[in-house]
């Protein structure tokens, strides 16, 4: 790998580490870190683009480095790996981190949001910007179809799965009665509560999209977590900015269970056992109480259409 860093990048590396996510050196007292590109290439120039043009509005995010032949992705030994200088490397997350994200708007033209808005992709090839409550039907639809193909079905994920596509296709009813309209900001293609700090400012992971995404992701992984989320979800929902479709996407998104469709994912590729989705299931009676009392504080605050099983 030492080898490979000078190279395509000129740099002669003395000690190089390496983690389960990359590899991480320091040359000339800065930091940097190779990482292994995983997703779709044609997203790259996209995400470079985009990083640049936060970068130069202020917002940290850790810098992206051609190689020689200037390109974003290097091949070594087969792999598209991915250069970055970092000013990051340990320490998590807290809530505070979140919400400096959030308060950050993008008030681009609309031809910008059309060509970097969400990096959401079809099965195919390219970017697409879509309505979330499609995005949401169609990995609905997707997720059913792979449990069906199943030669030998998970009992947990058989008898859990119902659920978690009722609580997906409320979620669905429910942001399909917002609007797209309102202010956007930097977010995450996903975020947990127990991301480190180069997680989190890593532009690989970086979208834009409304506010509200990165904290409700943020509090469902800390509530399945096992740690109690009653101070930060009351700061969120005294914020005086938020608006009521803000409000309207937050609950839809709370309602929405990624953590769960995660694992899912995870455990019929084969990268996560069947009895770590019982950790989820253990615990969706106490989070019901949690969506019922927050459904019931909208109800009293917002014009929202009754949703009888929160009732």
């Amino acid at each position: 790998m030492k080898n490979a860093i000078n190279y395509f990048y000129n740099i002669i590396v003395d000690n190089i580490h390496q983690t389960e996510k990359y590899y991480y050196f320091n040359y000339n007292n800065e930091n940097y870190v190779l990482i292994v590109y995983r997703d779709n290439p044609e997203l790259l120039p996209n995400i470079y683009n985009l990083h640049i043009e936060l970068r130069n509005k202020g917002i940290y995010l850790h810098q992206i480095l051609l190689n020689k032949e200037n390109n974003i992705a290097t091949i070594i030994n087969g792999i598209p790996y991915i250069l970055m200088k970092t000013n990051f490397f340990a320490g998590k997350i807290n809530f505070d981190t979140v919400l400096s994200f959030s308060n950050i708007p993008i008030n681009y033209n609309i031809n910008y949001l059309n060509k970097y808005f969400m990096f959401e992709r079809n099965k195919t090839t390219k970017l697409k910007r879509e309505n979330i409550g499609n995005l949401w039907s169609i990995k609905n639809d997707y997720l059913e179809y792979q449990l069906n193909q199943l030669r030998k079905k998970s009992k947990i994920l058989k008898n859990s799965f119902d659920y978690y596509i009722g609580l997906g296709e409320t979620a669905i009813t429910l942001i399909n009665t917002t609007h797209d309209n309102n202010i956007k900001t930097v977010c995450h293609k996903r975020i947990k509560y127990n991301d480190t700090i180069f997680d989190f400012y890593n532009p690989l992971n970086i979208i834009i999209d409304a506010k509200v995404r990165d904290i409700a992701e943020y509090l469902k992984t800390k509530f399945f977590a096992g740690d109690d989320i009653t101070t930060d979800l009351n700061r969120f929902l005294s914020d005086d900015k938020l608006n009521t479709n803000d409000h309207l996407i937050f609950l839809a998104r709370m309602i929405y269970p990624t953590y769960y469709f995660d694992l899912f994912e995870e455990i019929i590729s084969g990268k996560a056992s069947d009895e770590e989705i019982k950790i989820i299931t253990d615990l969706s009676s106490n989070y019901e109480i949690l969506l019922k009392k927050l459904y019931k504080y909208y109800r009293k605050t917002l014009n929202i259409e009754p949703i009888e099983w929160l009732e």
